[in-house]
């Protein structure tokens, strides 16, 4: 796992807040388009760190500790053999379905091949 960076502790407390993003940009002195360098930094410069404990209402610790970013989902010892079993179940079914309805179509193609037969002699006797 990675340490969080100071400048994404700052970009959670501004997603958080309710305040616009203009908002608090004026509320930090800043100009909206410096906040998402901001974000970016691992520590973020000194006047900024300042302002932002004071609109923020946060000690230096909150930026300063180091949690950790979570590098992943964290699963149990998660077996997948009985999913994949049913799986394959249900796609050997799907495929007998398919099969079957595909010999439906070509007997109805059939039908209908011999019903445009029928037509077109009883077509030509009349």
């Amino acid at each position: 796992m990675t340490p969080i960076k100071e400048g994404e502790k700052l970009m959670l407390l501004v997603k958080r807040d309710d305040r616009t993003t203009e908002a608090i940009a004026d509320a930090l002195g800043l100009d909206k388009s410096y906040l998402p360098k901001l974000y970016k930094m691992e520590k973020l410069p000194r006047k900024p760190l300042q302002k932002a404990m004071a609109v923020f209402q946060v000690t230096q610790s909150y930026f300063t500790e180091n949690a950790e970013k979570p590098g992943g989902v964290a699963e149990k010892d998660a077996t997948y053999g009985a999913t994949e079993k049913r799986l394959e179940a249900e796609n050997a079914a799907l495929r007998e379905e398919i099969s079957r309805l595909t010999k439906i179509l070509e007997q109805e193609k059939g039908i209908n091949a011999h019903l445009a037969e029928a037509l077109a002699n009883l077509s030509k006797r009349t």
